[in-house]
């Protein structure tokens, strides 16, 4: 009886305590992550056609100026040598007095473009991942990787960035954030340190438009706290301990100015005290310690990335948004308030908020979508602080801004979140021949790194203009991800469509249900051609009358049946599907062994024939050698002979470092092709030399076994 009564107290014990926890958990400090960012930029010497104007200069200066306080940076800069810019250190207005004061240096001198030295310099102080800091790699350039004149020590310098630095950047929790200067810059290998670290890709052709690339990507590292402004107007309360306006201006215009809620103005020229004002190409960026509640307006021309960055204790806090999100994808964006690091959850203060979400870009809807904190629409618990937006299945495909306002009593604050929006599943149409008969081959292609391509499954009809559907079968490509049939366009009459429904699975694990565009299939079935008619001759005068010979009747054309379901045993091999002109993936893995042959084949000639020649130097007509000196020759021999063999070595690894990621056009395979078809037929010249050589050869080394002098005959 004790016992139980001491377990109701222990009870009665927890029932007190759970409440004080919840509360606790509810109260909980929401910290911040505070970003670590290394910035990377290109000083190659194309940047003087990418960048005459040298705006890396200005657009560097605005992003150090932007970086939130107590967040760490430095500056990079490559070509081909690497120098550390602007040292690590804590963002303060030391740091970033060195840092616009070194971004004059910024040149473009460097003779070649060594991302693989900058990717290890700048990274290699991070080891496993750091959860005080988030990391962020901002890489500049406007080229491929480039680090020798020999174009295979290049592509063996790209292999290892994706095969070994880009693994471990993975590990260690860095986004890599890439800006492609120029249309010759790699951006299959930008988009894949983006794509596979959840980074931002931009591609810009104007160097102009770096100060607003810099912007987004700033917003995407620091997640500042905004206000909204409207017609160049904004509204400051009394929370705000400092704010930070960025103005964009154009060349010609007047000097900006800043109206404050009092009435008075200042500018560049006379900012009162507590204001200190940068004024650079293109741009102003001022910061106001202090300011003061009410209403405020920049006297300058509107412009949409017009910013309004603010330092407060009332902050507007939400979970992260991938850069980048599969169309038709539900996922949540949760948003709650914060007084000083701790979650708001008073009813009064959340009941008076207005939250509402917006949407800007291609094909995204536009009216904007309140937000709710009442356990309903993907929002869990009513009432717990936390008001959630569920991404939109209208949205198309690009590049999304998702803006989020708030509106309380006495306050404003905004939140803009850029993402693009992507497929999860494509669907490539290949023309070509199979057989000797025309026809497509159609691939379901999934999203890498975002759609689970085990999960694909497929269902797909061909529907005619008249008559009924017929079934399609799509099954597992070479690659194990992909799905894939062939088409016989031959045995179709008419217009046909393809119409393919995908079902699949996120890597997330959200199920996914999309309806493809339709594909137009015309079908190249000739019609049956007319039986002919007899047309008799007009009979002569006093002619006989030929006898009349009974015509057979004509034969029947088979009857061309209609596209069944595809079946494994009709599926086309990798070497039969091929496009105008191109060459199937199979094909072109032979050609590259074949060159691998060829090439070997070549040096090792050569090396013989190299062979050949040191025994013609070493062994005259008329000397007789004795010990000393055929073991001379022998040892000249044996360097000449590893140094040859070194060759076929280094060409042959060369050769086997090039995979699938390097493979170029359907033109430069074309190319590959043709030489080497002429380094065969070259080879197969040179075989008859290469007899003669070999016997030379072994002319050689009777003479050098044997210490006898023998004449070659001239």
């Amino acid at each position: 009886m004790a016992l139980l009564s001491g377990n109701k107290g222990v009870l009665l014990l927890l029932m007190l305590i759970i409440p004080q926890w919840i509360n606790a958990a509810e109260d909980e400090v929401v910290t911040s992550d505070v970003a670590d960012t290394r910035v990377l930029i290109d000083v190659s010497g194309s940047m003087k056609e990418n960048d005459p104007a040298n705006l890396r200069r200005p657009a560097l200066r605005l992003l150090v100026g932007l970086l939130p306080k107590d967040s760490r940076a430095a500056v990079w800069t490559f070509g081909q040598f690497v120098n550390q810019q602007i040292p690590l250190g804590k963002v303060d207005e030391g740091w970033r007095g060195r840092a616009r004061e070194s971004a004059s240096k910024i040149h473009s001198r460097g003779l070649y473009t060594d991302i693989e030295q900058v990717l290890k310099r700048s990274t290699e102080d991070w080891k496993k991942v750091d959860g005080k800091y988030t990391r962020h790699l901002v890489l500049l350039t406007d080229g491929m990787v480039d680090i020798s004149k020999n174009s295979l020590k290049n592509a063996a310098s790209r292999r290892r960035i994706v095969a070994k630095i880009l693994p471990q950047l993975k590990k260690m929790g860095v986004k890599v954030h890439t800006i492609a200067l120029s249309k010759r810059a790699d951006h299959r290998l930008l988009k894949r340190l983006s794509g596979d670290t959840d980074g931002w890709y931009e591609q810009v052709d104007d160097a102009d438009r770096l100060k607003r690339i810099f912007l987004r990507i700033f917003e995407k590292v620091a997640k500042p706290d905004t206000v909204p402004l409207k017609d160049n107007k904004f509204q400051i309360d009394s929370s705000v301990k400092e704010a930070t306006l960025l103005v964009f201006r154009s060349e010609g215009t007047d000097p900006t100015k800043v109206l404050m809620p009092d009435g008075s103005s200042f500018s560049s020229e006379d900012p009162p005290k507590g204001v200190s004002w940068h004024r650079d190409d293109g741009y102003d960026l001022l910061t106001i310690a202090n300011p003061k509640a009410g209403v405020w307006q920049i006297q300058a021309e509107v412009d949409p990335d017009n910013r309004v960055m603010v330092v407060t204790d009332l902050k507007m806090v939400s979970n992260t948004l991938p850069n980048r999100l599969l169309q038709g994808e539900q996922k949540p964006l949760k948003i709650q308030f914060t007084d000083r690091g701790k979650k708001i959850v008073n009813k009064e203060f959340l009941d008076v908020v207005n939250m509402r979400a917006e949407y800007a870009g291609s094909g995204s809807p536009s009216e904007p979508r309140p937000m709710f904190d009442d356990g309903k629409d993907g929002d869990k618990t009513a009432a717990d602080g936390e008001f959630t937006h569920v991404m939109s299945k209208t949205i198309g495909k690009g590049k999304i801004e998702l803006i989020v306002t708030a509106e309380g009593k006495t306050f404003v604050r905004e939140r803009r979140y850029t993402f693009e929006s992507i497929p999860a599943v494509t669907m490539d149409r290949l023309d070509g021949e199979r057989r000797g008969k025309a026809g497509l081959m159609a691939t379901i292609l999934p999203e890498p790194n975002l759609v689970d391509g085990q999960s694909i499954q497929v269902e797909a009809s061909l529907i005619p203009k008249e008559g009924k559907p017929v079934a399609v079968m799509f099954l597992p490509g070479i690659d194990g991800m992909s799905q894939e049939t062939w088409i016989d366009r031959s045995a179709l009459k008419g217009e046909w469509n393809l119409d393919v429904h995908v079902k699949a699975k996120s890597v997330s694990g959200v199920q996914l249900e999309l309806d493809l565009d339709s594909v137009l299939i015309k079908g190249l079935e000739p019609a049956p051609m007319p039986e002919p008619v007899a047309v008799p001759e007009p009979a002569k005068l006093g002619s006989k009358p030929e006898p009349v010979i009974e015509a057979k009747p004509a034969v029947e054309a088979e009857p061309v049946s209609e596209p069944v379901e595809a079946k494994p045993d009709t599926m086309p091999l990798p070497d039969e599907a091929e496009d105008d002109g191109g060459v199937s993936g199979v094909l072109w893995f032979a050609l590259l062994n074949l060159l691998v042959v060829i090439f070997g084949g070549g040096a090792y000639w050569h090396f013989r024939k190299r062979r050949a020649a040191i025994f013609s130097e070493l062994v005259d007509d008329d000397e007789v050698v004795d010990e000393a000196d055929k073991e001379e020759v022998g040892d000249d021999f044996d360097v000449k002979e590893a140094e040859a063999k070194a060759e076929v070595e280094e060409a042959t690894e060369c050769l086997e470092l090039t995979d699938d990621d390097e493979v170029g056009s359907d033109a430069d395979k074309t190319v590959v092709i043709d030489n080497s078809k002429a380094e065969v037929e070259e080879s197969i010249a040179d075989s008859e030399a290469e007899e003669v050589v070999g016997d030379e050869i072994d002319q050689g080394e009777e003479i050098i076994e044997n210490g006898e002098v023998r004449g070659k005959s001239k």
